[in-house]
């Protein structure tokens, strides 16, 4: 996972250096850890960072005693591999936002959605939310197969788009091909 996301970050890093001729930009958060930051924020409150590989590893063990479940292994690695404030792309036509792993946030923030999400599901932890599709549809993964999903909430269908979060993080394009 952290090669594979490490590989997305070089080619992300270096679309943003083409177009924009700076480092990935990001309107600037508070409750951020500035560590990620670079320079200032500009007039329009934007401000550079920089993915950086974790050194710590968070545990999800709240998630796990609270539901007596085994997170799947793919989101332990993907919270444990890098901070980072964005990971977006297209795959399949959809446009992907995964969940960031930003400093001073993650995973507390990422514990509460899953807890909302499995409240939602009548206590049952299938499904993880990891992101969503522009559209407005979550992306999933199934906890038990590590396989990626948008879920659409109103008719209860999933869709599957990936086999893995490591596949689907490196099939994902900057732009709609």
């Amino acid at each position: 996972m952290k090669e594979t996301m490490r590989e997305y970050f070089a080619q992300f890093t270096n679309e943003w250096m083409k177009f924009n001729h700076s480092l990935p930009r990001i309107v600037w958060n508070e409750d951020v850890d500035s560590f990620i930051y670079y320079g200032e924020e500009d007039k329009d409150g934007y401000i550079s960072w920089e993915p950086i590989e974790k050194k710590e590893a968070s545990t999800f063990k709240e998630i796990e005693t609270q539901y007596h479940v085994q997170l799947h292994d793919s989101v332990k690695q993907y919270f444990n591999s890098y901070w980072f404030l964005e990971l977006m792309g297209w795959t399949n036509s959809y446009n992907i936002h995964l969940h960031p792993v930003a400093p001073g946030i993650e995973p507390n923030y990422f514990i509460s959605l899953v807890k909302d999400h499995v409240e939602l599901k009548g206590g049952i932890l299938q499904y993880v939310p990891i992101g969503y599709e522009s559209d407005g549809m979550l992306i999933v993964l199934n906890n038990n197969t590590g396989e990626i999903f948008v879920e659409d909430f109103e008719l209860h269908e999933y869709t599957q788009i990936a086999n893995s979060l490591e596949i689907l993080i490196s099939q994902l394009k900057f732009r709609d091909e």
